[in-house]
């Protein structure tokens, strides 16, 4: 800093302008730039922990889409069972055990020989 203020002495002995409000001005200069670099500096941090907040999120989404997959695969499952129980329980009240059973044996080589035409 001394240097610089020693330049412009010298430039002001060569009829260049150097006063107390110049030196004010840049004073108020150098403040407004150390503010802004501040200011920067914090939006970078805040980038920085907002982009790992985000990959965290990510991440736990992520889990949660695929725990949401099992959970639905589960309840497919559960719905199928329940569906069968349903069935047989309505077949075995109509009809008894036995016939029941029959039926639903008919009922599933239908349905296989279904699949057997549709393959084909």
């Amino acid at each position: 800093m001394f240097f610089f203020v020693r330049l412009l002495a010298v430039e002001h002995e060569n009829n260049y302008f150097c006063s107390a409000a110049y030196f004010e001005k840049m004073a108020n200069e150098k403040v407004l730039i150390s503010g802004i670099e501040y200011k920067v500096r914090k939006l970078i941090e805040r980038h920085r922990l907002l982009s790992d907040e985000n990959k965290q999120l990510k991440n736990e989404v992520s889990a949660m889409k695929k725990q949401l997959e099992a959970l639905q695969e589960l309840l497919d499952k559960k719905n199928n069972e329940f569906l069968k129980l349903t069935l047989a329980n309505a077949l075995e009240n109509k009809f008894g055990v036995e016939k029941g059973i029959q039926i639903i044996d008919e009922l599933l080589e239908e349905i296989d020989r279904s699949v057997d035409v549709i393959s084909k």
